[in-house]
């Protein structure tokens, strides 16, 4: 369960779980009743539990059983600081945590702080502080030191886990359900997610989190409204038709069906697959496309606003999925405005005193990692991140349409 991680939704949840005997120490969870004094105790843990992901609750102690059943609040000021400056700098490689502070009601600076480790595709992470310079995974029962063949195999998993995102960008592109752009007539835009590491049981975790596929199908497609309100105009992903089993392991949200008919224009089409393991596909045909000026001629314009709406509700769609499945790793994204050369800004048109220069090449692409988390809560502000140098070479300045429409 690479990346599955468990977040209560509030404190009344969280002591509920411990009281009742529903926590148990794993491979992915462990239980402290405090932080450990000692910085090299406390990297060990963040590197071991690092290596298939998980998360780490301080606040909670040991009965006479062994079992984590005891509520014992910590002072939560300056815990995550502590933590996250262990993690940058007492354990090899670069680790992102989350943390979440459970508060007490009637205390706010005590209560319980989850730290939440999402699977490293870099794992293994070498402790090295203290001059241990080891390696630790998890067991059932705690952290243990990783033998020199487990160490190889991660070190191969690693290698594997490593794509190159400007290639996997171009095996998306060539995914067109409508093959290549007419150039001067059609320009499209294509964007990608890809999980590192896959998590092959995602939608099967976000299925059982909802009660049942439909229900988590009708949760998705509301997610791509809340990432970006249609009141921009432009192409609506969550309008776009009704789900659709494309494949054994992707569903998709198609406003052409299954394929595009012949007289199907594709400034009209948006089409957004996702996979089981948490990957998916956009295709958007209303990125650029011939429209009249004022005068009445013919001019190809570049349309901001739907390339913007089109791309955060995507990605608010995957970080839908993320958040259903509970997975907190890295994730590989990237977007394409393909066949744009000649296009000039559909903002700049009818303008007195400004007029945008045609773009002057064919495709405007951009690629990142980033975590789950920020598709989940900020997918607008990654889809701007993407967008920016293409809207900046469009209109000659930073432009975000998303928030200055």
């Amino acid at each position: 369960m690479l990346g599955a991680v468990w977040r209560p939704a509030d404190i009344d949840q969280f002591e509920a779980a411990v009281e009742s005997g529903t926590l148990e120490e794993r491979h992915d969870f462990d239980a402290k009743r405090q932080l450990p004094s000692n910085n090299k105790e406390l990297a060990k843990d963040i590197a071991a539990m690092s290596t298939d992901g998980g998360s780490l609750i301080y606040g909670v102690g040991e009965d006479g059983n062994g079992h984590p059943r005891l509520l014992t609040p910590i002072e939560l000021a300056g815990a995550a600081e502590r933590i996250d400056q262990v993690a940058q700098h007492s354990v090899s490689g670069s680790l992102r945590l989350e943390f979440v502070h459970l508060r007490l009601p009637d205390r706010q600076d005590q209560g319980y702080l989850l730290v939440i480790v999402p699977a490293s595709p870099e794992a293994p992470h070498q402790v090295t502080v203290g001059d241990d310079r080891r390696f630790y995974g998890r067991s059932d029962t705690g952290n243990r030191k990783l033998s020199e063949e487990e160490i190889a195999r991660l070190y191969e998993r690693r290698a594997g886990q490593r794509v190159d995102r400007e290639e996997l960008l171009r095996e998306y592109i060539s995914r067109s359900p409508f093959g290549e752009p007419t150039a001067g007539e059609t320009g499209f835009l294509h964007a990608f997610v890809h999980p590192a590491p896959p998590d092959e049981e995602l939608w099967d975790r976000a299925v059982s989190a909802c009660g049942e596929e439909q229900i988590l199908l009708k949760e998705l497609r509301k997610a791509t409204a809340s990432a970006a309100s249609a009141r921009w105009g432009g192409t609506e992903l969550s309008g776009a038709g009704n789900w659709r089993r494309r494949s054994a392991d992707t569903w998709s949200l198609d406003s052409a069906g299954a394929q595009p008919s012949d007289d199907e224009e594709p400034g009209r089409a948006v089409r957004a697959d996702l996979g089981l393991d948490g990957s998916g596909y956009l295709f958007y045909g209303g990125a650029a496309e011939v429209t009249q000026r004022n005068n009445g001629s013919p001019v190809f314009a570049l349309f901001e606003t739907g390339i913007a709406l089109a791309l955060a509700q995507f990605l608010g769609l995957a970080g839908g999925l993320y958040g259903a499945g509970g997975f907190y790793g890295p994730v590989d994204v990237g977007m394409a405005v393909t066949g744009i050369k000649g296009a000039t800004s559909v903002r700049s048109l009818g303008k007195r005193y400004f007029q945008s220069p045609p773009y002057g090449e064919e495709t405007a692409s951009r690629t990142k990692r980033c975590d789950a988390r920020e598709l989940q809560e900020r997918p607008q502000e990654v889809s701007q991140w993407l967008l920016s140098r293409l809207f900046k070479a469009s209109l000659g300045r930073d432009f975000n349409p998303l928030s200055e429409e």
